[in-house]
């Protein structure tokens, strides 16, 4: 197979001191960017990680457990923490305690659609009051030395797609880089994601855009790369249950011929290994509650895949993982969690 030629624009990107050469970032994600996922995505090639987001309000506060979701591994480097708010003093108590716990970049979520978040204020509910998102930026760029960006989306409704110049306030707040994800608030996760939308934020301003939306494979990444020009591309549900993505696109990148696809059996390993590696943060029971949700990404586009998804709603114990992982490719897997 002939390798596919990379964007003649050429890929990459820095944050502050960070040089991030293939422009691969793994999108942060709400019950999914654990530190055990980070770590699958990282070896395969994503070359910036990012926490699930978490609440600003809890870290000025100093709630113990907001730090759970701020666990790093001594391998991820850069790593990026993502937080949402929006109150500018209350973000600026909540940075300090990020960079305490020894994060590189600090990313501001005003992209999150979810009402809970939009209901008080913050994710994508800011893109409706640039100046308070620039107030907020400004006050986080005033509280650390650590590069602050931010992750948008278009706008929050087809009359509002505002992205382009809501970008050009975040550049002048001080964000260093700038995600955007090419859908509304409005549509959530339906419809297509606007390329030409990001490729407009791409040309109003100078520092780093980053593509997101419906990056899930290497045909996908390529149409972002080539219709927006944006220096890197920051994957979300294109890589649960497939890390490997970040590999054969940076083999793309590179010129390389595509890599071989994974076995079930390489397959079957990879879910173990994310398992184990759930099992150690969070305790067999939540645990297990996590790999209901994210194992059944695992058996996309297998044989049996429709009976092994259903198996994953019954997920009590680490034996029934590994039960399940068993069924998916028969040779023996135990040695796993040894």
């Amino acid at each position: 197979m002939q390798p596919i030629a990379p964007p003649s624009s050429g890929t990459g990107f820095r944050i502050g001191p960070y040089e991030f050469r293939h422009g691969l970032a793994l999108a942060p994600m709400a019950g999914n960017t654990n530190l055990a996922y980070r770590r699958l995505c990282r070896r395969f090639g994503a070359e910036l990680t990012t926490t699930e987001m978490v609440s600003s309000k809890a870290l000025a506060h100093g709630d113990g457990k907001s730090l759970k979701y701020l666990e790093k591994g001594k391998e991820e480097f850069p790593v990026a923490a993502q937080v949402f708010g929006m109150e500018p003093e209350v973000l600026a108590k909540a940075v300090p305690k990020i960079e305490e716990q020894g994060f590189h970049i600090v990313d501001l979520n005003i992209g999150c659609p979810v009402p809970k978040i939009t209901g008080c204020g913050g994710g994508s509910a800011l893109l409706k009051n640039p100046q308070l998102a620039g107030d907020c930026v400004r006050a986080m760029c005033q509280s650390t030395s650590l590069p602050i960006t931010v992750k948008i989306r278009a706008g929050w409704d087809d009359d509002n797609k505002n992205a382009p110049t809501f970008a050009q306030e975040m550049e002048e707040a001080g964000a260093s880089a700038i995600t955007v994800h090419g859908r509304t608030r409005e549509q959530k996760y339906k419809g297509r994601s606007d390329l030409n939308l990001i490729s407009q934020v791409v040309k109003s301003v100078s520092v780093p855009v980053l593509g997101n939306g419906d990056v899930l494979d290497l045909e996908s990444a390529k149409r972002m790369f080539e219709s927006t020009g944006c220096a890197g591309i920051a994957i979300g549900r294109g890589a649960l249950g497939r890390p490997w993505i970040f590999r054969d696109i940076k083999a793309w990148l590179n010129g390389d011929p595509a890599p071989s696809p994974l076995s079930t059996d390489e397959r079957a390993q990879l879910l173990l290994e994310l398992g184990k590696g759930i099992l150690q943060l969070f305790g067999e029971n939540r645990g297990m509650k996590i790999m209901r949700r994210l194992a059944p990404d695992f058996f996309k586009g297998t044989q049996g895949a429709p009976g092994l998804r259903g198996r994953c709603n019954s997920l009590e114990t680490w034996s029934d993982l590994e039960d399940l992982a068993g069924s998916f490719a028969p040779s023996p897997l135990r040695a796993a969690h040894s």
